[in-house]
């Protein structure tokens, strides 16, 4: 009796002691230039995750290759907009945008050829830092 009593009281415990981990917002982006329909498919797949002062983002992409390594699709790179101005290019599909200051920012992703020419794939978001 004494080790059932124990035993529910440790999983009462455990229980109460997970992480509370934030779902992340997952977004579709289509490309909005008619001329790209032929180069790449149109489809995008962006999805972030705000914990703290840290903003964890996800681009797929399945027609471009942002690190080279696979020779059959099309190079690219991310640009992302911060409040409007350029907060840094990344060349893999996920990264951590680190430190940003509490606040609502907007954050734009722009997914670009190497020589910065548009994919028209881009995605709008606001995030909350608190």
């Amino acid at each position: 009796m004494r080790g059932l009593i124990c035993l529910s009281l440790l999983l009462m415990l455990l229980t109460g002691c997970k992480q509370n981990i934030p779902k992340p917002e997952t977004f579709n982006v289509k490309a909005s230039e008619q001329k790209n329909i032929s180069q790449i498919n149109q489809h995008a797949t962006i999805r972030h995750i705000v914990q703290g002062p840290n903003v964890f983002v996800e681009c797929m992409v399945p027609s471009i290759t942002f690190s080279g390594l696979n020779k059959n699709a099309k190079r690219g790179k991310i640009k992302v907009y911060v409040d409007g101005r350029l907060h840094a290019e990344y060349y893999t599909a996920a990264f951590v945008m680190k430190g940003f200051t509490k606040g609502v920012h907007h954050i734009k992703i722009d997914v670009v050829q190497m020589n910065n020419k548009s994919y028209g794939l881009s995605k709008d978001f606001y995030v909350t830092i608190i």
